[in-house]
């Protein structure tokens, strides 16, 4: 027996209180959820008749449009099953998902874009498919009602409208260019893939997606200091953080997902080898006295060096993200409990590691390579300014060699 219903799933709501319409499949008791490019408040959704309404001042656009498309989803489902009744003995609920994409119409961005991310987090990219994801969400939220975007309405002009909601909605320029982006990607691979309306010139060649230069995030080798002698072991959770944020300065600013992750097979001897989660680009950090401190304290019998994932269990990425909030949580506390200057996040030690050795008169493409950058160019954006006092000095330098000369 299988069933199919249209609903709203209650377990992904937006911001404004509106759910995704969804084809609800369920075949041999296993569910599987269609998504469809639509969004709608509880009460503009009749459940017993499995309907769009209008029950609020502000009418949907559109209506009947909207219940013909469900209603020709649900006929094309009920017609991929009836197909496969007749030409299989048996089928899985995966059998009618796929038979009936094979059908659907991909040129519509938001179909488009779920498909792609199912794809991303089958290929077990959670990271990039979380980006993605994100990136729907802030589509879905300019389209509000109109969510039948096809490839072919993406313009120039429509990026710059798209653009301009960003910026009105109070974005950094940072962050709507890293939208942008993957808009662009997601595009581009349309393209590829000779989906209808995805052409070959494409409309983000006139859109410049820079980046804007930001305030470095950095604190002085004495606030370093400062942090490790500090007193918390009151706290636990202040210690921890504490801890996390020392280990990634003494291990070259290793980035915080890739401190989740390593496991005590990294270590040989004195050495960490491990490959970082963003680039797959495999580091060697030689441990000092103080990182091997840290790994010895939290010396246990799971497969994870230090206590932010659990050694066994599923979902390790929403694990992750839920510790790198908790991190900067606990993060805020202790430069609030310290009075620093500079509120420290998980990538202050990152930045301070490479800023403190720029100071401390080490090339530029030794720092680099520490970081584990591609090029001394990423190396630069994470730079703090020099301090002023020291181009004065410099010029001090400069000026008084050609006084010299002037006098001779």
């Amino acid at each position: 027996m299988t069933t199919v219903k249209v609903q709203l799933n209650k377990s992904r709501a937006l911001r404004d209180g509106r759910y995704p319409l969804v084809f609800q499949i369920i075949h041999r008791r296993k569910k599987r959820l269609l998504y469809s490019p639509y969004h709608f408040h509880e009460q503009n959704f009749d459940v017993s008749h499995g309907r769009v309404v209008n029950r609020r001042t502000r009418r949907i656009a559109d209506l009947a449009q909207i219940n013909a498309y469900i209603e020709s989803n649900l006929q094309e489902l009920q017609q991929t099953i009836d197909n496969l009744e007749h030409r299989l003995e048996e089928y899985s609920v995966s059998d009618i998902i796929q038979l009936y994409r094979s059908g659907q119409d991909r040129s519509f961005v938001v179909i488009y874009m779920r498909r792609l991310i199912e794809t991303i987090e089958q290929e077990g990219r959670a990271g990039t498919a979380c980006a993605y994801r994100s990136t729907l969400n802030c589509l879905l939220r300019y389209l509000v009602q109109n969510e039948h975007l096809s490839f072919e309405d993406i313009s120039a002009r429509w990026l710059n409208d798209f653009m301009s909601y960003l910026h009105r909605c109070g974005l950094k320029p940072n962050t709507v260019n890293f939208y942008l982006r993957i808009l662009r990607a997601v595009y581009n691979r349309a393209w590829r893939e000779e989906v209808p309306g995805a052409h070959s010139i494409s409309p983000f060649r006139k859109i410049r997606l820079g980046t804007a230069r930001t305030a470095k995030r950095a604190v002085s080798k004495e606030c370093i200091h400062q942090i490790a002698r500090e007193r918390v072991s009151n706290d636990r959770r202040l210690d921890l953080a504490r801890d996390l944020f020392l280990f990634s300065f003494y291990s070259r600013g290793m980035p915080f997902v890739d401190m989740a992750f390593l496991k005590y097979s990294n270590i040989t001897g004195n050495t960490i080898r491990y490959t970082r989660h963003k680039t797959g680009q495999p580091l060697n950090v030689m441990m000092e006295a103080p990182l091997k401190h840290l790994v010895e304290k939290y010396r246990n019998e799971g497969e994870y060096v230090l206590p932010i994932l659990k050694s066994g269990s599923k979902a390790l990425y929403k694990q992750y993200q839920s510790a790198l909030r908790r991190y900067n949580r606990q993060l805020s506390s202790l430069s609030s409990k310290l009075d620093l200057p500079t509120p420290l996040t998980s990538y202050v030690a990152r930045h301070s590691w490479a800023t403190i050795a720029r100071s401390s008169g080490i090339p530029v493409s030794v720092i680099s390579e520490g970081l584990g950058h591609s090029s001394e160019k990423i190396t630069y954006t994470y730079l703090a300014a020099l301090d002023p006092s020291v181009i004065n000095a410099a010029n001090r330098r400069v000026t008084n060699l050609n006084s010299r000369k002037k006098s001779l």
